[in-house]
C-alpha cells in the first residue's frame, strides 16, 4: 500500500487555496489546482463567496488520510458543532514529487445527515465519499453527449449568465401562454422528448419551471469534461422565512448557442432549512441531486 502524504502538507495546500480565492490571487490558486482550459474565470465577488463556502480544516475534526496509487483523500468531520454528522473528503492528485488538488468536479465532496453516525461507517457506506468517485451514480443521470465539434463558450461568465436568463424568460413566457412553439429556437428536444401540448406547457410554467428573474442568483456550474453543459443555480421562493429552496436549471450548448433541453435531468429543486448564501453554495457542492 502506498504511503499516505503528510497531513500537514495537505492542510497547507488547502489553506493556501482558500486564501488565494478569498484574496483573488488566481495565479497562486493555479499552483495547487489545474483549471480547465477555457473554463469561466470567477470575478472577485464570486471567488470570495466560494472561499467562504469551502470548509475550514482548522475548525474541522481530522479523521484520516486514504491513498490509492496517485490519489489521496483527506477526510474530516466538518461543522462538528452542528447536530447530526457531516463528513467531507478533499481529494488530491500526485503530480511528480508534489500533491495538487484533484480537478473538478471531484475536488471535494460532503455528506451530512441529521443522525449521529460513526463517521467511519458513513465513509464506508456513502458513495459520494469514495476516494475515486468516477464511477456512474444511480442518482446522477449522465448529461447529453457532447455534439460533435461543439466548442466551449469562452465569453465572460457575466455575459453567459445574461444570455441564459434571457433564454429562460422567453421559454417561461411562451409556456405560460400555451405556445411553446414560440420558444422553439431556445429549445433542444433530444432523447425522444417531444414538445409539450399547450396545456402541458401551461402546467409546466406554473409548477415546474422556476422563475429565475425573481430568484436570487447563486452561481453558474460547469463540468470540465462536458463544456457544453451549464448549470444555473438560484435560490427560489426567496420570500419563505422557514426554508431555503435551491433550483438548478441545466442548459446545453447546441449548434453554437445555448438552449434548454427538456428532460428528467434538466431541472432539479432541493429544499433545506433556512440558511444564508454561503450555506446554499455549500449545499450545491455537497448534495448529489444538484450535481451538474
Amino acid at each position: 500500500m502506498a504511503e499516505a502524504p503528510p497531513r500537514a502538507e495537505l492542510e497547507k495546500i488547502w489553506a493556501e487555496v482558500r486564501s488565494a480565492l478569498a484574496d483573488y490571487r488566481l495565479d497562486d490558486l493555479k499552483k495547487h489546482l489545474d483549471l480547465p482550459e477555457g473554463a469561466p474565470v470567477p470575478n472577485r465577488g464570486q471567488a470570495k463567496d466560494f472561499a467562504a463556502a469551502l470548509p475550514d480544516l482548522a475548525r474541522a475534526r481530522f479523521l484520516k488520510i486514504a491513498r490509492s496509487e496517485n490519489v489521496a483523500g483527506y477526510y474530516a468531520r466538518t461543522n462538528p458543532e452542528r447536530a447530526g454528522t457531516e463528513v467531507t473528503v478533499i481529494r488530491f492528485r500526485r503530480e511528480g514529487p508534489r500533491w495538487k488538488l484533484a480537478p473538478a468536479p471531484h475536488t471535494l465532496s460532503s455528506f451530512a445527515t441529521d443522525e449521529k453516525i460513526d463517521p467511519a461507517k458513513l465513509i464506508e457506506s456513502e458513495a459520494s465519499l469514495r476516494l475515486s468517485p468516477d464511477g456512474p451514480q444511480e442518482d446522477s443521470p449522465p448529461g447529453p453527449p457532447a455534439p460533435p465539434g461543439e466548442a466551449p463558450d469562452s465569453r465572460p461568465e457575466a455575459e453567459i449568465r445574461k444570455e441564459l436568463e434571457a433564454i429562460w424568460k422567453r421559454i417561461r413566457a411562451a409556456f405560460a401562454a400555451g405556445h411553446p412553439e414560440v420558444a422553439s429556437a431556445d429549445l433542444h428536444y433530444a432523447d425522444g422528448v417531444s414538445p409539450p401540448s399547450p396545456d402541458e406547457a401551461k402546467a409546466a410554467a406554473k409548477d415546474r419551471l422556476p422563475d429565475l428573474i425573481r430568484s436570487q442568483f447563486l452561481k453558474l456550474g460547469w463540468r470540465g469534461d462536458k463544456p457544453h453543459l451549464a448549470g444555473y443555480y438560484a435560490e427560489t421562493k426567496v420570500g419563505d422565512f422557514k426554508k431555503s429552496t435551491v433550483s438548478l436549471v441545466v442548459f446545453v450548448r447546441h449548434e453554437g448557442r445555448w438552449k434548454f433541453a427538456p428532460g428528467p435531468a434538466a431541472i432539479e429543486t432541493v429544499e433545506t432549512s433556512k440558511t444564508n448564501r454561503a450555506g446554499l453554495l455549500k449545499l450545491i457542492e455537497s448534495d448529489s441531486r444538484l450535481a451538474l
